[in-house]
């Protein structure tokens, strides 16, 4: 329609990558929620904690420092895909160290699962593993001009990464 002004145009991406933003923030909130739990259950039957049951849950959920403990675990799962995912760049041609990079994928745990000239997946064989990382499990690599970057969970991301140096190094 000639003259009409767009204020906002929708950008699919950014939309996709918000939505994966937020899923990943409630699954951390999920994983921080049941780890208090069992801290909490553990304090009880063990005896660590001096008042019972039903005074703790009213110590949590009706102190200033019960809500500060809520707000931090809130705050610390809203940082999580921030601060716990990464893209690692890696200064080697993709397709003359596809060896050494599935040799590396495959010491770590990971497997390929679908390949094309954009982007190669790389996913956890082990369902444990998978579920420990909240089914996070995907590394993704990505061809850049001056090699290729890894994209994914940063511990698995950086652990894939220094088993490949050496083998780049060969």
């Amino acid at each position: 329609m000639p003259g009409k002004i767009v204020i906002f145009a929708p950008n699919p991406t950014l939309h996709n990558m918000m939505k994966q933003y937020l899923i990943r923030s409630a699954k951390y909130l999920v994983w921080l929620f049941l780890l208090f739990v069992v801290v909490f259950l553990l304090m009880i039957l063990t005896g660590g904690s001096q008042v019972g049951p039903a005074e703790s849950l009213d110590l949590l959920f009706g102190s200033s420092r019960g809500t500060i403990m809520i707000c931090a675990i809130v705050f610390l799962a809203l940082l999580y895909p921030r601060y716990g995912f990464v893209r690692r760049e890696v200064a080697a041609d993709l397709y003359e160290n596809r060896e050494a990079l599935l040799t590396a994928f495959s010491r770590s745990g990971y497997r390929l699962v679908s390949e094309s000239e954009s982007e190669w997946v790389f996913r956890v064989t082990s369902g444990l593993k998978r579920a420990l990382l909240l089914w996070e499990d995907t590394i993704r690599v990505v061809p850049t001009p001056t090699g290729f970057t890894l994209e994914g969970l940063r511990r698995e991301a950086v652990k894939v990464e220094f088993r490949l140096r050496p083998l780049l190094r060969e």
